[in-house]
């Protein structure tokens, strides 16, 4: 900054910039929070989702978005509100939000003129509303494409399942998958899989301390860890589950996951970009080529 005051003052960014860089910071902020929670390699697909969804509402509740009612003609009128497209923002909260930024971000905004003032808010309502919109569209699973999975991500922790209506679990999840398991399991085994969705259900409905128990996971719980409520239940019925939470071969996703690229990604490495990682496999590779 005392470089370009001093040598380019021309190339200052303008207070107009500032104020909304102010105001979308905390967005920043908690995006970043979520997406190093994604990063979690014991994350299953239906856990990415809620992370991704949770993201949204935090968004939501810091920009206080509301959306707009189609049949209210006086919404787009409304002084109190600033609107863009499909949802509005009220202009005292968008206020508040630059100035819980600090001073600096009040007097950015404070030193702007009725023009700009239309503008910045424009633009952050803008920002808050595609930010919403298309975090809701990002789809954890692809296909055998790599394209978005229309599907939902099977549902497969105990804190999920009990969730379920037994007809709604055979219906929507159990069906689903019965060719190909009938590849590899006959029918007393899955017969075994819908009962123990039943006793799972009605365990959790009837034993307080159990029920306790799987409430008290998180999203961040791991496979082996929901299930490990009761290692010796409900077997053919985790066996199930983790078939499900696994990939398949010949698929991209698990080149993704079983990629040497991945062996380099160490706690410490969490933040580096697949470019550098490669290089670090391709240096690798030509000391064993040597």
């Amino acid at each position: 900054m005392t470089h370009t005051e001093e040598d380019r003052p021309d190339m200052l960014p303008t207070d107009a910039w500032w104020t909304v860089t102010y105001a979308i910071a905390p967005a920043i902020d908690a995006i970043n929070i979520a997406f190093a929670q994604l990063q979690n390699r014991s994350l299953l697909m239906a856990q990415q989702e809620s992370h991704i969804m949770a993201l949204v509402a935090t968004i939501s509740t810091m920009f206080d978005l509301e959306l707009i009612d189609p049949d209210d003609a006086v919404a787009e009128e409304h002084d109190n509100f600033v609107r863009f497209e499909t949802m509005r923002i009220r202009t005292d909260h968008l206020i508040i939000l630059i100035e819980d930024q600090g001073s600096m971000a009040r007097d950015c905004f404070l030193r702007l003129d009725v023009a700009d003032i239309a503008t910045v808010l424009n633009q952050i309502v803008a920002y808050a509303e595609t930010l919403v919109i298309e975090l809701q569209g990002v789809c954890a699973e692809r296909d055998d494409s790599n394209l978005p999975r229309e599907k939902d991500a099977p549902q497969v922790l105990p804190g999920q399942l009990v969730g379920l209506r037994p007809a709604h679990f055979i219906r929507n999840v159990l069906d689903q998958h019965r060719e190909r398991i009938l590849l590899f399991w006959c029918d007393v085994d899955i017969d075994e899989v819908e009962e123990n969705h039943r006793q799972l259900v009605a365990a959790y409905k009837n034993n307080p301390i159990l029920r306790r128990t799987i409430d008290e996971h998180d999203n961040s719980a791991t496979f082996d860890d929901a299930w490990d409520i009761s290692p010796h239940q409900w077997l053919h019925l985790r066996a199930f589950c983790g078939g499900l939470a696994t990939t398949f071969p010949n698929t991209t996703s698990v080149e993704s996951d079983f990629s040497i690229l991945k062996w380099e990604m160490d706690p410490n490495r969490t933040d580096l970009m697949h470019l550098s990682l490669e290089g670090i496999f391709q240096a690798k590779q030509r000391v064993v080529l040597q």
